[in-house]
């Protein structure tokens, strides 16, 4: 089966705007892009016109996640949370973008997801669903989250999975979440890992490398997107940044970003030959 190839942009570039990495990424080769979005700030339908101007699918938008624990923990910004996640679903709406990319949570300490978090992420779900928006929920930290939103909304046509192969192997130490979503699957988001390095799981440990650059089973990934049948865009998700006082990115720190673009697209394509 041949796959479509996505990235997202930019990915890190100091003072880099999507537009300009849009080109990047269509120069490399990739067919798709994902783009983030922020609701004070991100001037989302410049880059998705850029995005026409270079024939490239816009994949996905990533929503807004720094406060999406508070859809659990009641506070004085759960209404402002909620409020941005429910207008990035309109957003996809109004650009024309089938899918977004949401967290279930972010955080360590907690692991108790509740009715009161249910109700919230029913709101924007019941949105998604009334704009034919599809929701897919990612693996990240707090894995009770998604189970708890799977099980509940699960059923809905408008809910599923995207599935990061880093946080796999960190946040979710190795276990196979395809086994338990890919048949949900909506998306990816393949990057490269080196597992924990510490007593504990942090966010020091969600790398984003470059495919065969960590410990990942590229060979085992691709044979479980098969077998789950999937047979939509292979979207990669990267950085050039490094994490606090780690190096694991400095080599690609040193690229022109038309290098590292046209670098991330030959391993996106071996991992597709695979």
């Amino acid at each position: 089966m041949s796959y479509k190839l996505g990235i997202n942009v930019p990915v890190g570039h100091p003072k880099m705007k999507a537009d300009e990495a849009i080109v990047y990424a269509k120069r490399a080769g990739f067919d798709s892009v994902f783009l983030g979005w922020s609701y004070q700030n991100y001037r989302i339908e410049g880059a998705i016109e850029a995005a026409k101007k270079e024939n490239l699918i816009v994949q996905s938008i990533h929503a807004p996640f720094n406060r999406i624990n508070t859809l659990w923990e009641a506070c004085e910004v759960t209404d402002i949370a909620l409020a941005e996640q429910i207008a990035c679903v309109r957003v996809c709406a109004r650009v024309g973008v089938p899918l977004m990319v949401i967290h279930p949570y972010i955080g360590f300490v907690n692991h108790s997801p509740n009715e009161f978090g249910l109700e919230n992420f029913g709101k924007v779900i019941r949105e998604a669903e009334k704009l034919g928006v599809k929701l897919a929920f990612e693996n990240v930290e707090g894995e009770e989250y998604l189970t708890a939103i799977m099980k509940e909304f699960g059923s809905s046509p408008n809910v599923g999975f995207c599935w990061d192969t880093g946080h796999e192997l960190c946040y979710n130490r190795g276990k196979d979440m395809m086994a338990l979503y890919g048949d949900k699957l909506f998306g990816t988001h393949f990057d490269d890992n080196v597992g924990v390095t510490g007593e504990d799981i942090t966010y020091l440990d969600d790398l984003h490398l470059l495919p065969f650059d960590g410990i990942a089973d590229w060979k085992g990934i691709m044979d479980r997107i098969r077998r789950h049948n999937y047979n939509g865009i292979l979207t990669f998700e990267l950085t050039v940044v490094n994490k606090p006082d780690k190096h694991t990115h400095d080599e690609y720190a040193k690229l022109a970003p038309e290098d590292f673009y046209g670098l991330a697209y030959e391993r996106a394509a071996r991992v597709a030959e695979l």
